[in-house]
């Protein structure tokens, strides 16, 4: 049998019959309202990743109480008035010839304060959740069983809107693990003490379930089996409760890690965490059970996932932040066409850090998700002869869609490579699968049919002799310096020409003004190639521009390696081998052998001026406008893409 066919190989779980091992694991998405209603953009969502052939798609999680909430356009199935929208949802997707499975959940203290009041804030036991800063009450017995009772009931919703299957989390930090761990659980009644005490609310959780789906409707669990916590969870613990699982009649396991309370990134795996390391652990607790056993956490290629599955490691592959990048990862996967594949860069920017700011969940590489019912690419009546000039994430993508759309597209790029700016974030530590995305984004421009003039700097000569009907700059940006009194006398770079591998540095200690994400990522750099660093940020706080999580990772990093940060320090001038800073209004002087400047970059507008009196219809999009992030430049392409 060859690796093609077993991944795609069926299997079965409970009543249902998957066709391949391909699981899209539970992924927030946000795009519900106060009520948590289904919405023609969850449909559209779903919709497409069972075109896209996933085995099983998961839903987002989904709370079973309004107390129990993380997010306020979260899905909820906690009253029976959501069952219609459910079944609107179930039936596109069944449909269109996928499997959809419910994710219920309650949150416990890992709640959202703003949507859950302070004596409605409940857990096992009256543990912080540092992540939130909320100190829950411990559930009564009698509020125990009404809990219970609420799982059964959102049970008997998850079977009455057509859900093909159920999973509940023993994990993540949420209610039911709350229980579990003995870091949270410091009861001393029935439900705490012991594991055997400490797995009975959860036993309880999967009996009033089974009551309502019955024997043969497939119940899977999701659980621990670390939780990289001091006195959390570890695997010797997970072995047993996947006994105690199997003996309670679940019909598959889905192995994950962490906790949203204090170990978030072993919960969403972010760029720096370990790739594929639930792997071993899964493989472990595959040998303690007669169960399947479906595995994440940052299983991103085909290979890897084959090699999985044929070792023996797992039964299931899980995937979820992957299937929001690229929808066809099986379709593709399935047709030999891997090259093709969008690969996750794990790099949060369009998910979570979407997701936290009210936009619901998108992906930086793929504008269409979340936008599926919204947005329609159609072919242009009348092709066009389009000028593009940049081969960054911008011009890319603008002129990759403008093919697709069937206009004539030729895409200008000055250097030998494409990618511009966002080659430089993929040579940082931790950031090689950013690569894979220039990579990608080549390859799709290629077979859309552009045609890419590498080491070609247009002129304003070159634009306006060939008259082309449509003009698009990206033309990106340029590294800010500032002329430092003194810095002449220094050993100093740009931190572009550093990470470009133009210029490096060859004395034992380095000095990087900037502690934006460029300014970061280049003390990361340095550190890990052996250099000490010193950096100095005029603001009160680096980092200010990154998600939290991506920072959090980061600023570990550096720590790690001894990168010594020093903020509220405005330079003023260097001399040969000193550097003298404002610090709090006061002078002081650091020692210095070279100077790295990152303080970002400004617009390259000069082509864009130099032809601003022509009568060309023209677009300027990315960095060309302003220095943003990724998702900015990458999303504007596709809009003029196809509008054009």
């Amino acid at each position: 049998m060859t690796q093609v066919d077993y991944l795609f190989r069926s299997i079965q779980l409970g009543n249902m019959t998957l066709p391949n091992r391909v699981v899209m694991t539970t992924v927030k998405l946000g795009y519900s309202d106060q009520r948590g209603v289904v919405t023609d953009r969850h449909i559209a969502f779903y919709v497409r990743r069972a075109v896209g052939k996933a085995g099983l798609i998961t839903s987002e999680p989904m709370h079973i109480a309004q107390n129990g909430r993380e997010l306020p356009t979260q899905l909820g199935f906690y009253d029976d008035f959501l069952i219609s929208g459910m079944q609107r949802l179930t039936d596109a997707v069944h449909e269109a010839g996928g499997r959809i499975m419910a994710h219920i959940n309650h949150a416990g203290r890992a709640v959202n304060p703003k949507l859950v009041p302070d004596g409605e804030r409940v857990s096992s036991s009256n543990v912080l959740c540092p992540a939130n800063q909320v100190t829950p009450r411990p559930l009564t017995r009698t509020e125990i069983t009404e809990v219970v009772s609420a799982f059964g009931q959102a049970a008997r919703r998850v079977v009455e809107a057509g859900f093909d299957a159920i999973e509940i989390p023993f994990s993540h930090g949420y209610l039911i693990h709350q229980f579990l761990s003995p870091h949270t659980n410091m009861r001393t009644d029935d439900y705490g003490g012991s594991l055997e005490k400490q797995l009975r609310f959860g036993l309880e959780v999967i009996e009033a379930v089974r009551n309502q789906v019955g024997l043969g409707f497939p119940i899977v669990v999701r659980m621990n089996v670390t939780d990289y916590v001091d006195g959390g969870l570890v695997i010797e613990d997970a072995i047993e409760i996947a006994r105690a699982l199997q003996s309670w009649g679940v019909h598959a396991l889905s192995i994950t890690s962490g906790t949203m309370c204090e170990s978030v990134p072993f919960c969403l795996y972010p760029s720096g965490t370990p790739k594929a390391n639930l792997l071993p652990m899964a493989a472990r607790i595959r040998e303690e059970v007669n169960l399947p056993v479906i595995v994440a956490g940052r299983i991103r290629t085909p290979s890897l996932a084959r090699e999985a599955l044929e070792s023996g490691q797992a039964d299931l592959i899980g995937l979820g932040r992957p299937f929001l990048a690229d929808p066809d990862w099986v379709l593709k996967t399935e047709s030999g066409d891997e090259d093709a594949i969008l690969l996750c860069a794990a790099c949060h920017q369009g998910c979570l850090a979407q997701l936290r700011v009210g936009a619901g969940t998108s992906c930086v590489f793929n504008p269409l998700t979340g936008c599926e019912a919204d947005v329609q690419i159609k072919a242009t009546p009348q092709p066009r002869n389009v000028m593009v000039v940049g081969g960054g994430p911008a011009g890319l993508e603008a002129a990759a869609m403008s093919a697709q759309r069937g206009h004539v597209v030729t895409l200008y790029e000055q250097e030998s490579h494409l990618g511009g700016q966002f080659c430089l974030a993929a040579k940082a530590p931790h950031k090689e699968e950013f690569e894979d995305v220039i990579r990608y984004l080549g390859l799709v421009a290629e077979r859309a049919g552009v045609n890419l003039r590498m080491d070609t700097r247009v002129t304003p000569e070159m634009v306006i002799a060939d008259q082309p009907d449509v003009l698009i700059l990206a033309t990106g940006g340029l590294p800010l310096t500032i002329n430092f009194p003194g810095l002449e006398d220094t050993r100093w770079m740009l931190a572009s020409d550093l990470l470009d591998g133009g210029v490096s540095v060859e004395t034992p200690s380095a000095f990087v003004i900037g502690g934006g994400l460029v300014g970061l990522e280049t003390a990361d750099f340095l550190a890990e190639g052996g250099v000490q660093v010193t950096l100095v940020e005029m603001l009160d706080q680096v980092g200010g521009d990154m998600d939290p999580l991506a920072k959090m990772m980061l600023m570990k990093e550096l720590l790690k390696n001894d990168v010594k940060i020093h903020t509220g320090c405005k330079v003023l001038r260097f001399t040969k081998n000193t550097s003298v800073v404002q610090h709090h209004g006061d002078e002081e002087e650091f020692p210095v052998e070279t100077v790295v400047i990152a303080i970002g970059v400004r617009s390259n507008r000069e082509l864009a001026e130099a032809l601003a009196e022509s009568d060309l219809e023209t677009y300027i999009i990315g960095d060309a406008v302003e220095p943003r992030k990724a998702l900015d430049a990458i999303h504007e392409g596709f809009e003029i893409g196809i509008k054009v």
